[in-house]
């Protein structure tokens, strides 16, 4: 393995290192790179087939002979099954089968517990089926919050368990007392979060069908399409061959979407019964109750703060749910801040909740609400600016660098000095919040490239692209490598039939494809500067591929008609991802400033600006890389100030279970968002990427609650922060009640 030195860093920190790369692997593109494509704007390569309506979803999956799937959801927050009688929905016109998923004796511990999935000739039909089924219910009762389960005499969600894990412990109890004890000023807060649905646009669901040789043929809103092949080849009892999973556009998925869940397991049990295709789609009350969650959560901190704005001790106490799932309920902190001894414990508690899902950052968003929110009340407690009391508590230079670039770009400076300034009923202030990621990607993921005799060239690899871009950005990668523009590259995506590929997960699929995508396409150009050698009588090596040419020594020939030497076979290389080398950063540095207006008379805030500054290593295709940064702040701002899922605390049933009363962010929530690209250089695989889909979701809320204490005065600590708890506040803050 060749030694080779490149050089890393970002704009004043530059610096070179030395790296170990594979033979077959091209090259890392350092800070000094000559890039045409890469880190432009490039539009997406199937912008217009989703504008115009054209692209194919799960749902516009309506081959001949179709039956419709409908699924019938457990009403109560916990019951046992002692009765299900399909008769009277047997005897509907149009109903062909139905697929029992729990049977009488089974116990239901949430609202939307699936129970069974018919089958019928018209979505009319089954919807009428769904009515005329008659389940006769032992209602139990609920533990549907946090502060319920944990209570000695809490109904029990899982029978003979308790709902409360064992806490686990991570530090020195001892040592993180006594440094807070010594401290000059000790500081104490509780925060708490709501759940927050997934309300993907489009709903999970498959259309299954098996054909005339036997397979089976999945179309399935997926993330992960071959973790999907995987779940269908064993419920379907056939070899990994005689299985294909599509999914060639999904609308919409934030961590949900990685099994065939329910409704795809009844897809393929009720195709094979009736031996023609069936489609389940989840309802949107289905998407509210089962379709997957952030977990909720409560935070109780403490920390001993010096004089000079030194944390010297820090302990949190967590206890998340996530309903009837049993993980990923911690919250991410004390993140990147130094905060000397510190003690921390994380409770799982369970509840009769839908399931919680991995969504967008996992832990991390609920864990930086409190933690940045807790920084502010600490600085504000020694009367220090909050990004001087940072700056105390971390030691790293793109940390200062982007605080200073967002500091700039916001004004912070004619920020209020005082929280709470200013005459008259609207408000404005300004927040900040601190966010980071670690994922460079990682086998294992192949990439086909081909290039044909008449000039076309093609990628392929068969993951998804969630909307995130994936295409356009393997289009931008190949382009680069052999000269061209992204519009020449077709990429085939979204088909187990091509090369394997990541699920989307972790934000892994775009440093995971793209140096698979560039290893092959850097060894199919080596092929094809072969042939042009003994074309133009120039030595491979003294060859090169830009601007749609290939040249070297004063001679050239276009692209096409370079190609045309490639002859009847294409040429067709497979690039590999290999396993990620020497970098200038293990992990990913984002920032977000935000200004916001607060009217104190109708607790209504409004958040004006947004400066979301973030780095992923290596900048690919800006125009993409702005886009996933504005998303994350919107779905980050809905988190803050509208999402709340309600429960009928007394038998746990959803009550806000739509798209009406389930607030979501819309047109008229949205702020200016100025995305900054943050680029580096960072060595780490032969692209310098890293994941950007997560981290620019994470600090919106922290830096909102941040912004609305500098324009008020009051502090809010759970999300979201509604009038209602912003009157209150002002109120207590003024000494009246509401």
């Amino acid at each position: 393995m060749p030694k080779m030195k490149t050089k890393v860093g970002f704009a004043g920190h530059i610096k070179e290192i030395e790296v170990d790369v594979p033979e077959k692997d091209p090259a890392p593109w350092g800070a000094d790179a000559k890039l045409k494509i890469v880190g432009t704007d490039v539009q997406r390569i199937d912008g217009v087939l989703k504008v115009t309506g054209r692209a194919k979803y799960t749902h516009d999956q309506h081959p001949k002979g179709m039956l419709w799937g409908k699924i019938l959801h457990s009403p109560y927050g916990a019951a046992t099954i002692k009765a299900i009688d399909t008769k009277a929905a047997k005897a509907i016109p149009g109903v062909v089968a139905i697929h029992i998923v729990k049977d009488v004796g089974r116990p239901l511990q949430y609202h939307g517990d699936e129970i069974l999935c018919v089958a019928a000739e018209t979505e009319d039909a089954a919807e009428e089926a769904m009515q005329a089924i008659v389940v006769t219910y032992d209602r139990l009762p609920v533990a549907t919050t946090i502060a319920v389960a944990m209570k000695d005499d809490a109904p029990m969600v899982f029978a003979g368990d308790k709902n409360m894990a064992a806490p686990k412990p991570q530090g020195d109890k001892a040592k993180a007392q006594a440094a807070i004890a010594k401290a000059d000023k000790v500081i104490e807060a509780r925060y708490e979060t709501e759940v927050q649905t997934h309300s993907s646009l489009e709903p999970h669901g498959t259309m299954a069908t098996f054909e005339k040789d036997g397979s089976l043929t999945c179309y399935v809103s997926t993330q992960s399409t071959f973790g999907c092949k995987g779940e269908a080849v064993k419920v379907s009892k056939l070899t990994d061959d005689k299985v294909r999973v599509i999914s060639q556009m999904i609308g919409g998925g934030f961590g949900s979407k990685f099994s065939l869940g329910v409704s795809g397991r009844a897809a393929i049990a009720l195709a094979k019964e009736t031996g023609r295709p069936v489609k389940v789609m989840v309802s949107r009350e289905g998407e509210h109750t089962t379709g997957g969650c952030r977990p909720g959560s409560q935070q109780k901190m403490k920390a001993g703060v010096r004089k000079d704005g030194k944390i010297v001790g820090y302990q949190a106490e967590i206890h998340g749910t996530g309903g009837v799932a049993m993980g990923g309920t911690g919250a991410a902190n004390p993140a990147i801040y130094e905060v000397g001894e510190k003690f921390k414990t994380e409770s799982n508690v369970v509840t009769n909740q839908g399931p919680s899902a991995a969504m967008r950052s996992p832990s991390w968003p609920q864990g930086i609400f409190a933690m940045e929110s807790f920084l502010d009340e600490c600085a504000h407690a020694i009367g220090m600016d909050p990004l001087e009391f940072r700056k105390k508590n971390i030691n790293d230079e793109v940390y200062l660098a982007q605080w200073a670039l967002g500091a700039q770009k916001i004004g912070w400076s004619g920020r209020n000095k005082v929280p709470g300034a200013g005459k008259g009923p609207l408000k404005r202030g300004m927040g900040m919040a601190s966010s980071t990621w670690r994922q460079m990607g990682g086998p294992k993921c192949e990439v086909d490239v081909l290039i044909h005799a008449d000039g076309t060239v093609e990628a392929r690899n068969g993951a998804q692209d969630i909307g995130t871009g994936t295409r356009t950005l393997m289009a931008v990668i190949v382009a680069e490598e052999l000269g061209l523009k992204p519009s020449q590259i077709k990429v085939s995506l979204g088909d187990t039939q091509w090369p394997v590929g990541p699920g989307s997960g972790g934000s892994k699929t775009a440093p995971t494809i793209g140096p698979a995508a560039r290893q092959a396409a850097y060894l199919a150009k080596g092929k094809l500067l072969e042939l042009a050698s003994k074309k133009l009588g120039v030595a491979a090596a003294e060859l090169r591929m830009e601007d749609g040419l290939v040249a070297g020594q004063g001679k050239s020939l276009k692209f096409a008609d370079a190609a045309k030497l490639v002859g009847k076979n294409p040429i067709t290389v497979r690039g590999e991802r290999l396993a990620n080398y020497e970098s200038y950063a293990q992990q990913v540095h984002g920032v977000q400033f935000i200004e916001v207006e607060v009217d104190t008379e109708t607790g209504y805030t409004k958040v004006l600006r947004v400066i979301t500054i973030q780095d992923a290593g290596r900048v690919i295709d800006k125009l993409l890389f702005e886009s996933q940064l504005v998303g994350g702040v919107i779905q980050g701002l809905s988190y803050a100030l509208l999402e709340q899922r309600i429960l009928d605390k007394n038998y746990g049933p959803q009550m806000n279970a739509d798209l009406m009363m389930y607030k979501i962010a819309g047109p008229m929530e949205m702020p200016e968002i100025v995305p900054i690209a943050f680029d580096i250089a960072n060595a780490g695989n032969n692209c310098g990427m890293m994941g950007v889909g997560e981290p620019c979701n994470i600090p919106t809320a922290a830096a909102i609650a941040n912004a609305i204490f500098n324009a008020t005065g009051v502090r809010v600590r759970s999300l979201p922060i509604t009038p209602d708890k912003l009157l209150a506040a002002l109120a207590s803050k003024n000494g009246k009640a509401i």
